[in-house]
């Protein structure tokens, strides 16, 4: 029994000494935008023809976390018999393009209980290691022109152009450091004709948002692809590209621009309906007024809230605010709707002043102002619900004379009668009376109930909704609609009416949130470029912030209980 438990030891360490696995790669320093091949051979002493017909392969995903794979692993294998020796041989090569500079390792591999010996590559980190042009392929770039500035929306339009036939064709993942990106249009390719030749062509545009002054790096984008042959799809040249980095100088807000939340646009339009006319409005009665701005060059995110103007006796219900972004090759176009119930509380002479909204156009590099006029609306009492009133006609003197005849007339039988039903029917009558009032009452009672328990659904959907774009704010780092949510936010979760970030300030109570609040308006109204403003350390903050404020609030409700009786 152990001879043969030694023998299929020996057997085994003789398969697995049979089967090789060796990786190499055809350089070993490369530029930053260059390509490595790297080849993989597995080698079966013992294998038969059968193996060549298997397709498993090697595990790649390790590769990804430093390198880019180019395209698809091509594969060939071959079969030798040698003084009765079988062996089967497989090979891979893979075109790998480095994620970033200095010494980077191609890991580990295995197949079949196989492992290779990890290598590792120099990385030069060096500007442009490939012309942006060679004989095949070359990039065009375009970005706005003109001066930019902070959070302006500016185009970057690339498009990259191939004269040969090629496969596995890559282009690096479009990133720009301190501005969001957002794709205007998935990346297109089609044939297009320069000079008299048929040329084909790939085509990316972008809209970036500056998030802080100073200078702006788009930095170089690679292009990679596998240069094919027509008469053998398996001979080949690899090639890369990379175009020229672009430096932009994005300006502060100007100097001269007012003290109002930074609106940087090529288009700002500010419209307004009423329900009713504004001319003559009653107490009490809710008139719902519609602004509707228009935004060429903005986001949702960056449209601020109508400021509404307090008026004595004048009570305002904002209702959600609707937007509606539409993304086109020529950037993004932004149309908000925001509705307020407007309710007068006094009758006489009501004024609801000028609406102006600063903005600043990047066309023409000026402030302007969007504007709503001043309206005079005379408020009138509320009309008085007149109930019909039960009328008694008089008696003529004919019809005294004709009702005494007739009641000499009667007999006390023939009286007596008439009165038992007549007060049948009254107290009938008043029966009915009481139960529609109990009935009644109950029905309001139940309806301001359900009136209570919808209004408190409502507004907890709505502090939902403002935590939620609060949130949104700050993954965007958007200083500006960050701001004006936080306001937003802190009076629906308050119940308090509030119109300055003091105010949800003190609300919060916490020192921490204080200075962080400090740093988005110096973010926003200071020149200097050293704020240290981060959008989500500031909602760690005022989750903390409110955390403590209801443990406070509940600690004390706990004091206020008096102690049952013994």
């Amino acid at each position: 029994m152990r001879a043969l438990i030694a023998a299929a030891f020996l057997l085994l360490s003789q398969l697995a000494a049979a089967a090789d696995l060796i990786a190499s790669v055809d350089r070993k320093q490369i530029g930053r935008a260059d390509p490595v091949t790297l080849q993989i051979v597995y080698s079966d002493v013992q294998a038969g023809f059968l193996s060549l017909l298997n397709t498993d392969m090697p595990d790649m995903s390790q590769l990804e976390r430093d390198w880019n794979i180019v395209g698809r692993p091509r594969i060939s294998k071959e079969s030798s018999n040698i003084n009765g020796n079988r062996t089967a041989q497989t090979r891979w090569e893979v075109e790998l393009l480095p994620r970033r500079s200095g010494e980077v390792l191609i890991p580990s591999l295995s197949f079949k209980g196989q492992y290779t010996d990890p290598i590792r590559i120099q990385v030069k980190d060096t500007q442009t290691t490939q012309p942006e042009k060679t004989e095949n392929f070359y990039f065009e770039v375009e970005v706005s022109s003109g001066t930019h500035y902070v959070q302006e929306q500016l185009l970057y339009i690339e498009r990259m152009y191939y004269t040969v036939n090629h496969e596995d064709a890559v282009l690096s993942e479009f990133e720009v450091a301190n501005a969001r990106v957002q794709p205007l249009m998935d990346a297109k390719q089609y044939l297009t004709v320069v000079d008299g030749q048929r040329i084909g062509v790939y085509e990316r545009r972008y809209a970036l948002f500056p998030e802080s002054s100073g200078t702006l790096t788009i930095p170089g984008q690679r292009f990679s692809a596998r240069v094919t042959d027509r008469f053998n799809r398996f001979r080949g040249s690899a090639e890369t590209i990379v175009s020229k980095p672009i430096e932009l100088q994005i300006q502060p807000i100007p100097d001269n621009y007012p003290q109002a939340p930074w609106i940087p646009a090529s288009r700002f339009t500010l419209e307004e309906t009423f329900s009713a006319p504004p001319t003559e409005w009653q107490v009490g009665e809710p008139v719902t007024r519609t602004f509707t701005i228009k935004a060429t060059g903005l986001s949702a995110g960056q449209v601020p809230p109508i400021p509404m103007a307090e008026v004595p006796g004048v009570r305002y219900y904002p209702d959600q605010t609707q937007d509606d972004s539409s993304i086109s090759d020529q950037g993004i176009t932004t149309v908000v709707t925001q509705s307020v119930a407007v309710v007068p509380g006094n009758t006489g002479d009501l004024t609801l002043p000028e609406i102006r909204i600063p903005w600043w156009n990047t066309l023409e590099n000026r402030v302007e102002y969007a504007t709503l006029p001043e309206h005079n609306i005379q408020v009138i009492a509320a009309k008085a619900s007149s109930s019909p009133s039960d009328s008694i006609p008089e008696l003529t003197g004919s019809d005294e004379a004709d009702s005494d005849k007739a009641n000499a007339a009667e007999t006390p039988q023939s009286y007596l009668i008439p009165l038992i039903v007549s007060i049948g029917f009254n107290l009938l009558l008043l029966a009915a009376i009481i139960g529609l009032y109990l009935s009644r009452k109950n029905q309001t009672t139940v309806t301001s109930t359900e009136d209570t328990a919808e209004a408190e659904k409502a507004s907890k959907e709505e502090t939902h909704y403002l935590w939620r774009e609060l949130k949104k704010a700050a993954r965007d780092n958007n200083a500006q609609a960050l701001r004006e949510m936080i306001i937003r936010w802190a009076a629906s979760e308050s119940g308090q009416s509030m119109t300055s970030l003091a105010q949800a300030e003190v609300w919060l109570d916490d020192f921490r949130l204080s200075a962080a609040l400090a740093e988005l308006d110096a973010t926003l109204y200071s020149t200097d470029d050293n704020s240290a403003f981060n959008g989500q350390g500031i909602i760690g903050l005022i989750e903390k912030a409110l955390k403590a404020k209801k443990e406070k609030q509940n600690t004390s409700r706990n004091e206020s209980v008096l102690p049952e009786l013994y």
